[in-house]
């Protein structure tokens, strides 16, 4: 029980600390030195102070005002620095920059002690600006902070991870003082009114890039170096994380089924366990037996392997219960959290990098979470147009896998063709494809192009600047003489390059093998039947307009296509500037299930899919061999062109192999007897007749 007390002491200490914390003038934490100001969107600036108080805010770039001020705090000026130091820094030359005018502005706090206030919108600037804060004899100061784009960062690892090729040579380099930075992450079962960890903002130098995560900071990087302003990256990702936590509760309340209810109904549960001292205090009791049962256990184990001459085991203790409001992953849980107390903040957009954890038995939750996140950010921000750009999942797992497995159960093309889906008609969004950067590694460590492809993205569909930002994407599907054809668009900039052009060649308005003169890959059909096979492609002209024609030997009358359908996409096509062409599909055909909110659902949706899968591991071996007589006839007769005896002798060849197979096939030998027990003189009369052709 002692450990038990020790825990309701902590937590009270916790709230005392909160309550004295509001007592304190402060600014709320996302607002801290080097920190960067959205541009051209009113700029509001929050915090706390004595409850029932007058605040008077300052925003200026007048040095004579905010260094005083910033001295008042206890900080050192530049002219305390050793002025014998050698330092090397790079600096931005404005010519004419835009100068802001010093405002004050006064605010009442409430009774929870919170201020806010509302200052005009700012043009893009590198003057220093100082935010200064005083009420009641107390002062707060921010210093060092630029006028500029702030984008905000979220997702799971991938968004999280900070190695990437070149990142020694990147970092050294790496000296943008104007490109800021803030990271952190956190969970909480509901919002959250300011941050709860202690976050800085950072400058960008050789040493702190090392530090950045990967993505975010190269994203910064060409948005910085394009744009010529200052960027500010806040980035809240944490690995390993669902759809569901990047939502509003109130989005997720709104979802029909019973799967999302499920889920919610148990979160709900095990939060109000932690919001009962007594049931908390039960559950470490508990936790506490457990512990010492497992002791007295282990204790007579180490005796029982004395006694035999072994090595004593390991105790392991039971897993202490974590507090269930603050999750890993929970419902609503990161929003809560990270985007909730900073929702006041201009910013100019969101870059969401999320999916993988989806994929492991959870793509049909995110059929229905994953339209709710640009939701929920907007929501938050206010703003029903706040640019949303998706990183859809790179290539992961076997590379060049069955079709016929392929669509049944591979997380990725799943989650990519959620978010497709979901994004497809929203002009304010966008999905970026990165498959071709994968791997077999779920971390795969080629994230330049990322940051590049998403970059372009922002510069075309944000900044409206005129750069090539995706490859083609398909349109339209129409039925031939039992062929498929496929035809796409282009981005907007090599339309305009070639629409003058009335008798355009293919690579002037279709996507290309990477390669060059290669054969197009990554394609497969289906007829009703819904088997699907490889299909071959290649471009046509059809009523003088250029598509992709697919069809296959074993597809006589093709219905529906798919592109790039596997966790790790053969797809070879791309758009002008190598941008690759985004996975597709034509039919809206079922999804198989996969779902893990509870072990039932787990073990059914997994009994499901493995039957599926055994299936589809038949059918491709069923067209394989189908292929394979379609394709020796024609490879005969090319390899023996002219020739009938040749011709004749490799099929009477094939057929002796084939007989061949009765007797080396052990197995097979001692099945015959039951197939048909005049089997074996059937066989022997066969190949006498197949020996005298040979003989003639």
């Amino acid at each position: 029980m002692k450990f038990i007390s020790s825990i309701f002491i902590v937590m009270a200490l916790a709230s005392q600390a909160t309550a004295q914390d509001a007592e304190a003038l402060r600014f709320a934490r996302i607002i801290s030195d080097q920190m960067v100001l959205q541009q051209q969107k009113p700029i509001t600036l929050w915090g706390w102070a004595k409850p029932d108080a007058e605040v008077k805010v300052t925003m200026t770039q007048d040095a004579t005002i905010g260094k005083p001020a910033a001295e008042k705090t206890g900080r050192k000026s530049d002219a305390d620095e050793d002025p014998d130091r050698y330092t090397v820094s790079m600096q931005y030359v404005e010519k004419n920059p835009p100068r802001l005018e010093t405002r004050t502005l006064k605010a009442q706090t409430g009774k929870d002690g919170r201020w806010s206030v509302q200052f005009p919108s700012a043009k893009a600037s590198f003057q220093p600006t100082w935010l200064i804060a005083e009420s009641r004899q107390q002062i707060a100061v921010v210093s060092n902070v630029l006028i500029g784009e702030i984008w905000l960062c979220a997702g799971q690892s991938n968004m999280g991870w900070s190695n990437f090729n070149r990142k020694d040579r990147e970092a050294a380099s790496a000296d943008f003082p104007g490109l800021r930075y803030i990271a952190w992450e956190d969970s909480w079962y509901r919002p959250l009114p300011d941050v709860r960890k202690k976050i800085q903002w950072q400058e960008c130098s050789p040493q702190t890039a090392l530090r950045f995560s990967a993505v975010p900071y190269l994203y910064g990087t060409f948005l910085h170096r394009y744009l010529k302003v200052p960027v500010g990256i806040i980035n809240v990702a944490r690995g390993g994380t669902l759809g569901q936590t990047w939502c509003l509760r109130e989005e997720l309340d709104s979802i029909g089924g019973d799967l999302m209810k499920t889920v919610l109904a148990e979160h709900d549960a095990q939060t109000a366990i932690w919001d009962d001292p007594k049931q908390v205090a039960g559950l470490m009791e508990q936790w506490e037996k457990d512990c010492d049962t497992a002791r007295k256990e282990h204790g007579a184990k180490v005796a029982r392997a004395k006694a035999e001459g072994k090595k004593d085991p390991r105790l392991r203790l039971p897993k202490k219960p974590g507090d269930a409001r603050s999750g890993w992953s929970p419902p609503a849980g990161l929003f809560n959290a990270t985007v909730m107390p900073i929702r006041q903040l201009g910013l100019r957009g969101v870059l969401y990098y999320q999916g993988e954890n989806n994929n492991f038995m959870r793509w049909t939750r995110y059929e229905s979470t994953f339209p709710k996140v640009p939701l929920s950010f907007r929501k938050a921000f206010g703003d029903d147009t706040l640019p949303f750009g998706c990183i859809s999942q790179p290539g992961w797992g076997t590379f060049g896998i069955e079709p016929e497995v392929a669509v049944v159960a591979e997380g990725y093309a799943i989650i990519r063709d959620i978010q497709r889906r979901a994004l497809k008609n929203d002009p304010n969004a966008g999905m970026i494809a990165t498959y071709p950067t994968g791997n077999s590694y779920i971390h795969p460590a080629e994230k330049l192009p990322v940051a590049e492809y998403a970059s372009l993205w922002a510069l075309a569909n944000v900044y409206d600047k005129k750069v090539v930002h995706r490859g083609n994407q398909f349109t339209e599907m129409k039925t031939k003489d039992g062929k498929l054809l496929l035809y796409f668009d282009q981005d907007p900039v090599v339309h305009d390059r070639w629409k003058h052009i009335e008798n355009n060649a293919a690579w002037q308005v279709l996507p290309m093998p990477r390669e060059g003169k290669a054969p197009i890959q990554g394609f497969i059909i289906a007829g009703d039947n819904r088997h699907w096979h490889p299909a071959n492609a290649r471009e046509s002209k059809v009523d003088n307009k250029w598509c992709i024609e697919l069809s296959s030997d074993l597809v006589k009358e093709p219905v529906a296509a798919r592109y790039g359908w596997a966790n790790w996409p053969t797809g070879n096509l791309v758009g002008r500037e190598r941008i690759p062409v985004p996975t597709f599909r034509t039919d809206n055909w079922p999804i198989p299930e996969g779902m893990n909110y509870s072990p039932e659902a787990k073990q059914a949706s997994e009994e499901k899919i493995k039957a599926l899968r055994e299936k589809a591991k038949r059918q491709a071996a069923e067209r394989k061999i189908a292929q394979m007589q379609i394709d020796l006839p024609s490879l005969e007769q090319e390899l023996n062109k002219g020739d009938a005896k040749a011709q004749i002798e490799s099929k009477i060849s094939r057929l002796e192999t084939l007989l061949g197979e009765f007797e080396t096939d052990s197995w097979l030998s001692r099945q015959l007897k039951e197939y048909d027990p005049e089997f074996a003189g059937k066989l022997e009369t066969l190949r006498k007749a197949v020996s005298a052709l040979r003989n003639n």
